[in-house]
């Protein structure tokens, strides 16, 4: 397994170009952006090369921020919005030099059928993946507390999707944040859909702080997660209670599986 640092969560005492070198001095593979379309993307993939360090993923744009937008992929009659941002996305991931992207789903309107929400995810996915075959796309389940109305909220849902996306550009990336929030159960659930998981993320459950604080066994998930055969990134995504580099114990833990 390769670690990744998320660096909309981590390392935020530094200006945004300055994470990428910290990131790799603490020890870490890789490095994720959330939504990263206010920086140059060129400049970000010339500190990359610089630091020899990966980058692994952004997301799409989420819309407008101040109006809780979190994404277009699953809204109906919002496919304009969701194209747009898709090339926007693909054309940074370009520039800088990567080629993963977790695809974020969107908040519909409380009113609307749930099945018309479902096929328009579908299809907007399948867009997408048929238009950047080389390039690697996520859905995640997001919970309900922190994302009230997103989408796409349980990985049992997650797999449907995937199964009527039938992309194979396409797949899961297991939060287990995320997944405690929403019904536990991780080591059964890992096993249950192992064969979809693609990238995963981790933090302490339930405030999000350092992967191995809270009610979630970080070991045990991770010797599961090998168990199954996932040899991919491991991504902390997470709050520190401390600063980011006093935060860092955890990384102790994925030594093992290095």
């Amino acid at each position: 397994m390769k670690v990744a640092a998320n660096l909309g969560f981590l390392f935020t005492e530094l200006p945004p170009l300055a994470r990428i070198g910290a990131a790799r001095a603490a020890g870490f593979d890789g490095v994720e952006f959330l939504f990263p379309y206010d920086l140059d993307a060129r400049e970000v993939g010339r500190e990359l090369r610089a630091s020899g360090i990966a980058l692994v993923q952004i997301n799409s744009p989420p819309g407008k921020r101040e109006a809780d937008e979190v994404g277009f992929a699953a809204l109906p009659g919002r496919e304009r919005e969701h194209r747009e941002s898709i090339e926007t996305a693909l054309q940074w991931l370009s520039d800088a030099g990567g080629s993963q992207l977790h695809v974020v789903a969107g908040v519909p309107p409380k009113d609307i059928d749930a099945a018309l929400v479902h096929e328009t995810y579908v299809r907007n996915l399948q867009w997408a993946a048929d238009l950047a075959r080389d390039v690697r796309l996520m859905i995640e389940p997001l919970n309900t507390r922190d994302v009230p109305g997103y989408a796409l909220t349980t990985l049992a849902q997650a797999a449907h999707v995937l199964r009527d996306v039938a992309r194979p550009n396409v797949g899961l990336q297991l939060d287990l944040y995320h997944s405690q929030i929403m019904g536990g159960d991780l080591t059964f659930r890992i096993r249950q859909f192992a064969p979809l998981i693609r990238h995963v993320q981790i933090a302490g459950a339930p405030e999000r702080n350092e992967p191995d604080r809270g009610e979630v066994d970080v070991l045990h998930v991770l010797r599961t997660l090998a168990e199954v055969g996932y040899d991919g990134w491991i991504s902390g995504e997470y709050r520190p209670t401390t600063s980011t580099l006093d935060s860092l114990a955890w990384l102790r833990t994925l030594a093992p599986f290095r």
